[in-house]
């Protein structure tokens, strides 16, 4: 599945647990259980700390962010998407200039889903490659992937300085072995 980050992709996705939890309890009707600490204490007492959640979930399409996939895991990094006609007509005129930097937006010319869309860059989800249908929608060009990777960044506060002195150091050793 490699080659993905940057597609718009196909894919079901379910949403992430929430209290009230809904656990699958066999041939019973669901276990409800109101709030995280009860599970919590249990698994802390030594008790199976894996539940099969009951979560609602979509088929959507989703932007690959990374399709690098620990083998353990099988899953890609990806952004959920948001319909534009969900917005004011000012908010989609944001979108469409790239004011929002909570938002990236999709053009509909290239990107053949049913309705306008943009990234949310707040809307990380991991998606089980089995879960994707690999034949891309469309693709960003690698300058737009970038963008949406500086906007996660940002947004999720990720301290990237010891990164980006490594890289500055690397080129300038680099940059040194040339002689200049």
């Amino acid at each position: 599945m490699n080659g993905l980050a940057g597609a718009v992709v196909w894919a079901v996705v379910p949403f992430a647990p929430e209290a009230p939890f809904r656990l699958y309890a066999g041939n019973r009707a669901p276990v409800e259980v109101d709030e995280p600490g009860k599970l919590i204490a249990a698994a802390r007492k030594g008790s199976d700390s894996e539940f099969t959640f009951l979560v609602p979930g979509k088929a959507r399409p989703v932007l690959v962010v990374s399709d690098r996939a620990d083998e353990r895991l099988g899953e890609v990094l990806a952004l959920r998407l948001l319909r534009l006609g969900a917005l004011t007509a000012r908010e989609r005129e944001i979108v469409r200039s790239n004011e929002d930097p909570g938002l990236y937006h999709l053009d509909p010319d290239r990107f053949a889903l049913p309705t306008e869309n943009a990234a949310i860059i707040a809307a990380l989800v991991r998606v089980h490659r089995s879960a994707i249908d690999p034949e891309p929608v469309a693709r960003l060009g690698v300058d737009e992937l970038r963008v949406v990777h500086e906007r996660i960044a940002i947004y999720y506060g990720l301290d990237l300085r010891q990164l980006v002195r490594g890289e500055l150091e690397r080129l300038a050793a680099a940059q040194r072995r040339r002689g200049g």
